[in-house]
């Protein structure tokens, strides 16, 4: 999947449904806070910095990295 420099927005993210499993499966306790699924235009570089406050890089980078893949 083309992350587009992580300039990619949520809803894209989201609406691709092999991503959203991946992101589901690892996080599910994230498609239960309204601001996530209300947060479509932000854009994964920014979503990205403010879960890095929650969420080891470690955890992040191997999310992105099978993001990538898709």
């Amino acid at each position: 999947m083309d992350l587009r420099n992580n300039q990619i927005t949520v809803k894209e993210l989201l609406d691709n449904p092999v991503a959203r499993d991946i992101i589901q499966k690892r996080y599910p306790e994230a498609f239960r806070i309204p601001i996530v699924l209300q947060s479509g235009s932000m854009t994964l570089e920014r979503a990205i910095k403010l879960i890095s406050a929650y969420v080891p890089a470690k955890h992040i980078q191997e999310i992105l990295k099978e993001l990538k893949k898709l």
